[in-house]
């Protein structure tokens, strides 16, 4: 370690007073007082279901306060080194934590999960080459191979990179929830280990939640039990840590939160509630829309980062091919089929051809194409975008973010915005240029002997203005694709963020995702013909 590290590894004192916590109307802990010394390793054991893991979330700063199920207040005291007690809702520096899930960034490389944590969390401006230099540092230290993506580390390997990108925050405060779950023994004693040594060259403050005190205790240097009898924090002396079976005593019988069960009139009242509050929330981000589009990141590197990564899900290479096929669909159909089912075809086509090819041309362009591709893309796009932000709600990605002083509102809901208030327009331009190229061929294919030039003329004659660059009725067909852009990225946003305890909420997710906002671009369209095609032209 070097002397650098050793003046700024004193670590902060934590002190819990008269804390309570309750969550779906039962109490957790009450009048509880505990204290966690600075620059220690302190295990919080207690039985699962009692509340240990939201003990380490309002630790961590990542419980909301208004939350309707889960209630909690008394003192969190933050201690500094110099001396200086900070009450955990006033603190600015964040806190490390270590997930159980690890809460990587899989679209990131190793190296790049510790250098956008430092890079958000210092409290000074930190260049790149000064975080990429730590962070190459941090994955020798701990053994994490860069040279592979993040998403095929192993478990342990996953295990110490999240352990590197909670080092290199910098922060005084380490939390780790639940270390040792789900593993085998010999991994378990590895990490255990990897806890051990990590601690005894950083000396942060490192507090562990956990229910595993066979595994964890022999590193420990302090012990807190969260009595689930009494409903207190207990300071365990070490000369009695042989009693801590029996001090766990045995796990409560029902879990700590507790569902709560409707009868078929209250549920339905419930879900008008929350269609009415969402309803609101929908319009009150709507109304909030400007201060939203604003790039307010940290570093404009990793916001630009974010902003290409939605980018790509919205409209890469898939949703080019995906949204062409359609164009190519609607333009054949639109073309061939007006003119094979026309009726007395041989009589009336020779006095209509001009006029068929003016409806087909402005029925495209106008209303066929955007309704088709914005539906595609609400179908695809929203959810792409609500899965991926799904799979970060329930990895825990999202309170990372946090963690390290990233807002997922700035960090993840504004580059959605971007992607697709650039991408719908742009893929669904790409879809009328393949549609009308269809139509092109489809009326060649059977009237050649009229040319490409009197198809392009009378195609495009209700859409060309005279000295103008853009087609007629360009601006209403903006308005509209950039109403359902946003729409659908809020809508996305909004199911990708609801709660996720198992894998079937993500998919719950993306179906409320694709449904809603099917629905909302339907309307969107509706709307928009009530005004536009009743507008002066």
């Amino acid at each position: 370690m070097t002397n650098d590290e050793s003046s700024t590894s004193s670590g902060t004192e934590i002190q819990l007073r008269e804390f309570y916590l309750t969550a779906g109307g039962k109490t957790l802990l009450k009048d509880a007082s505990a204290g966690f010394p600075a620059g220690k390793l302190t295990l919080i054991l207690g039985c699962s279901g009692v509340g240990k893991s939201l003990l380490l979330r309002i630790l961590a700063g990542l419980m909301d306060e208004d939350h309707p199920a889960i209630k909690y207040g008394g003192a969190i005291e933050f201690t500094t080194a110099e001396g200086t007690t900070i009450d955990r809702d006033h603190m600015k520096h964040p806190v490390a934590v270590v997930f159980q899930s690890f809460a990587l960034f899989d679209e990131l490389t190793p190296s790049e999960n510790i250098e956008i944590a430092i890079e958000h969390s210092s409290d000074t401006k930190t260049t790149h080459a000064a975080a990429k230099q730590t962070a190459t540092r941090l994955l020798h230290d701990l053994g994490v191979p860069s040279d592979r993506p993040t998403s095929v580390l192993s478990g342990g390997q996953q295990q110490r990179l999240a352990i590197s990108r909670a080092i290199g925050m910098q922060t005084d405060v380490v939390l780790y929830d639940e270390p040792t779950s789900g593993l085998d023994t010999n991994t378990a004693k590895q990490v255990a280990e990897l806890i051990r040594d990590t601690q005894t060259k950083f000396q942060r403050t490192s507090i562990i939640v956990t229910h595993d005190y066979a595994g964890l205790q022999h590193i420990a240097d302090h012990v807190v039990l969260l009595n689930h009898h009494n409903r207190t924090l207990q300071n365990v002396p070490r000369d009695q840590w042989s009693e801590l079976p029996t001090l766990l005593g045995t796990p409560p019988e029902v879990d700590a939160v507790i569902v709560e069960h409707h009868s078929i009139p209250s549920r339905v009242l419930t879900i008008c509630q929350l269609a009415l509050s969402t309803s609101g929330e929908f319009v009150e981000q709507l109304l909030l829309l400007p201060l939203a589009l604003l790039p307010m990141w940290r570093s404009f590197r990793w916001g630009r980062r974010i902003t290409w990564h939605y980018l790509k899900l919205v409209a890469g290479w898939s949703a080019w091919f995906y949204i062409s096929i359609a164009g190519m669909i609607i333009g054949f159909v639109a073309q061939d089929f007006i003119f094979r089912y026309l009726p007395f075809r041989q009589y009336t086509e020779p006095l209509l051809i001009e006029n068929l090819l003016h409806a087909t041309g402005f029925s495209l362009y106008r209303f066929l194409v955007p309704i088709l591709c914005t539906i595609l893309i609400a179908a695809r796009s929203g959810a792409a975008v609500a899965a991926d932000v799904g799979s970060k709600v329930y990895g825990n990605q999202l309170d990372a973010m946090k963690t390290i002083g990233m807002d997922p509102w700035r960090t993840v809901r504004t580059p959605i915005l971007y992607a697709f208030l650039i991408g719908t327009p742009l893929l669904t331009f790409l879809s009328y240029g393949v549609a009308s190229l269809t139509s092109a061929v489809a009326f060649l294919a059977t009237h050649a002997s009229e040319g490409v030039g009197f198809w392009d003329f009378h195609f495009h004659k209700e859409l060309r203005l005279p000295g103008a660059i853009f087609y007629k009725g360009t601006g209403w067909l903006f308005a509209k694709l950039l109403t359902c852009a946003v729409g659908i990225a809020l809508i996305a946003w909004k199911c990708g963020t609801s709660p996720k305890q198992s894998a079937p909420d993500i998919s719950k997710g993306v179906t409320q995702t694709i449904l809603w906002s099917t629905l909302f671009t339907l309307m969107t369209h509706f709307v928009f013909s009530l005004l536009e095609f009743n507008a002066p032209q």
